[in-house]
């Protein structure tokens, strides 16, 4: 049972993973899977996160569904197509810990090389790739909810305008989380509990994400970058090294 005061809690850290979603345009998954088990475990955590990140990737793609091309990104679609239901069977059969471990690895990794990175073009990753990497990324979503690193990756590497990125990985990410709550249906993973902390979270959590947007305008990419991966890359570390 989720007690009233991890509740609060839950919709203040979810609501803050908006306000990432916002600032950044793909951050409300790794914001919220790397504070989200601290409260509840890494299951229950999925769970909500599932059903929250359906409402982002909609609300998000309703501004950009015109530029989505699918011939673009059928590839990385279908691939996190099938990748979901093989992350998600880790999820229910690999100890808590380990996967735990795994996304403190992760989100180390992928926070440190978007820090390095910094302002230096992408390398241009064949559009062949496009199937195995989605694949990949369906893998991650569907164990850990980070399956964002490697689609982001690809599609930052594409000639294309931002909105045809932006409206592309929601169809993505979006896909990745019906699937996933197709596959905690039969699991018996969802509780009424779930379903309360996420109808509770919606209004902060989109109020939270359009003054994301807001303040982009306002702030220098490069600090919000910094901030936010700096911010993700500790989680990691703690993931990482104080798992029992």
């Amino acid at each position: 049972m989720i007690s009233p005061q991890v509740t609060l809690e839950m919709v203040l850290a979810l609501s803050f993973a908006g306000f990432v979603q916002g600032l950044t345009g793909f951050g409300f998954g790794m914001a919220a899977v790397a504070m989200l088990p601290l409260l509840v475990g890494l299951k229950d955590a999925q769970v909500v996160i599932a059903i929250l990140t359906g409402v982002v990737c909609a609300a998000t793609f309703l501004s950009t569904w015109r530029h989505f091309r699918w011939r673009e990104g059928r590839g990385l679609v279908l691939g996190a197509g099938i990748g979901v239901p093989i992350g998600f069977w880790a999820l229910i059969y690999f100890p808590a810990s380990l996967l735990l471990q795994l996304l403190g690895l992760l989100l180390c990794i992928f926070s440190a090389s978007e820090l390095w990175r910094g302002d230096r073009m992408p390398l241009r990753i064949p559009r062949a790739l496009s199937f195995p990497i989605g694949v990949v990324s369906g893998c991650l979503g569907g164990a850990l909810n980070v399956g964002g690193p490697p689609a982001i990756a690809y599609v930052y590497s594409q000639p294309w305008t931002k909105e045809e990125t932006v409206s592309l990985l929601q169809v993505v990410f979006g896909v990745s989380a019906l699937l996933r709550l197709v596959l905690l249906i039969p699991s018996q993973l969802i509780r009424s509990e779930h379903v309360w902390v996420s109808l509770l979270t919606m209004a902060p959590m989109l109020v939270a994400t359009w003054c994301g947007g807001r303040l982009l305008t306002r702030v220098p990419g490069e600090k919000v970058k910094v901030g936010v991966f700096s911010f993700l890359f500790v989680m990691g570390l703690k993931y990482l090294f104080t798992v029992n």
